[in-house]
């Protein structure tokens, strides 16, 4: 129970009268007056204050959470008191993680319910319980605020933000991936059976040029033909201490996951058949190439509690899990990072050995602090002290990208607000050429 203000300036009046009692000899009779005055304005109001029974809290939120991301959270209070109900609350969501507005206020008629909103936005993926609510409810004289938790227990699991693969369909419907930093290839590539016609867009190659339709409509369009469906292309996750690191809100964990998840999307939207192979020091979640709008969702359910470990990652081990079980031609994906040749020498040794059986792709993201530092002008010479180690980390990183290069790999090396676009675009560029 806490006292409201009303009860504080009851309380501050008689405290004048006891300042006062030298000089006014009635003075103290009037302080003890008015606590005990006090006293039992705030017994009879805490007496008919409304209690754990005359009020009904129920949370409601999606099961699926999206991680970084404002999820709508809704409180409904039912007042079963005979009074109007006043109060505010606040709900104990889960660590880490922030909520928006923290403090929900509210007034209820007599029998009636109100319906409050708060946005939480969860910092970790994975599984989540909202467990109690905090109330503070208004006596009806003002005097006390009574104060109660109840168990209000939610279970929820935080995904990947998905909100991305909603935007690629919203954007392919309206015809704005190009202007979005999608290269809306679709189904153009060397097959031989045409698809349709569409309008030209930069990158398009000038021998698909329809000049009859082009003449027709007063503006370049070029031929789509058929390209090969159902090619395997298998997610490789590194879980292990390469990725534990933050950037911004993020882990890298968290960027590789939403890219890769963007890209099994647009990969299975576009026939192929997507597998997942998660891993750290040993196999977490191996998932076997297939077609699918439910291969997305198993693919999902096996990465959306997916954490870092300070661990190192076994490369060679998950190499030999995927040659062992799948034959056909692949193209692989990994996301992961290096360092330096040296401190990559596992990865390095190892992801080029599927090649040319298969076509290995590393993702790999760059530090937007370290690329600051290395760009940067330095003031003094403690800056310029660390721009020479970010100079050389640079360096390292180029040298083993490029021996990454030199084995028959390609490298994604990207800033992590440009990882996702340049992954599929590299997919549409790599399926356009007819190259997995």
């Amino acid at each position: 129970m806490l006292l409201t203000i009303r009860s504080l300036i009851f309380l501050t009046v008689a405290a004048i009268w006891l300042l006062v009692a030298g000089l006014v000899p009635v003075a103290s009779t009037l302080f003890f007056f008015h606590v005990g005055l006090v006293l039992v304005l705030v017994m009879v109001d805490f007496l008919f204050s409304p209690t754990r029974y005359d009020i009904e809290i129920e949370r409601q939120c999606e099961n699926r959470l999206s991680l970084l991301a404002d999820n709508a959270v809704t409180i409904t209070v039912t007042n079963r008191w005979e009074k109007k109900l006043a109060g505010s609350l606040i709900d104990q969501y889960p660590d880490p993680g922030k909520a928006d507005p923290d403090v929900l206020s509210f007034e209820v008629e007599p029998g009636k319910i109100v319906k409050l909103t708060y946005h939480y936005r969860p910092e970790k993926r994975g599984d989540v319980v909202f467990p109690k609510i905090h109330l503070r409810l208004h006596g009806r004289l003002g005097f006390i605020i009574r104060r109660l938790v109840i168990p209000v227990i939610t279970k929820a699991q935080v995904y990947p933000n998905l909100i991305q693969t909603r935007r690629w369909d919203l954007l392919a419907r309206k015809g704005a991936l190009f202007a979005a930093g999608f290269k809306p290839i679709g189904r153009f590539g060397r097959g031989t059976d045409f698809s349709q016609l569409r309008e030209y867009v930069p990158d398009d190659e000038f021998r698909f040029v329809d000049w009859k339709a082009t003449a027709r409509k007063g503006k370049m369009v070029v031929r789509e033909y058929e390209i090969q469906r159902s090619q395997p292309l298998t997610l490789f996750i590194d879980c292990g201490r390469q990725m534990i690191g933050r950037i911004d809100e993020h882990t890298r964990l968290d960027y590789a996951i939403n890219a890769a998840l963007m890209l099994a999307y647009v990969a299975i939207i576009k026939g192929d058949q997507v597998g997942l192979i998660a891993f750290a020091s040993k196999i977490q979640h191996y998932i076997a190439p297939r077609r699918g709008h439910a291969q997305m969702n198993r693919i999902i359910e096996a990465l959306y509690d997916v954490q870092p470990s300070e661990v190192e990652s076994d490369y060679a081990g998950a190499i030999r899990k995927f040659l062992s079980t799948w034959r056909k031609r692949s193209l692989i994906v990994l996301f992961s990072d290096v360092v330096d040749p040296s401190a990559s020498s596992v990865l390095l040794s190892h992801l080029p050995s599927v090649y040319p059986r298969h076509l290995p792709l590393a993702v790999l993201l760059k530090d937007p602090d370290l690329v600051a530092i290395e760009t940067g002008a330095p003031t003094n010479a403690t800056e310029l002290y660390e721009k020479a180690v970010a100079c050389d980390l640079a360096t390292s990183r180029e040298l083993a990208s490029r021996q990454l290069r030199q084995a028959g790999c390609l490298v994604v090396d990207v800033a992590p607000q440009d990882l996702t676009v340049a992954v599929v675009n590299e997919y549409l560029r790599l399926k356009a050429r007819s190259l997995i």
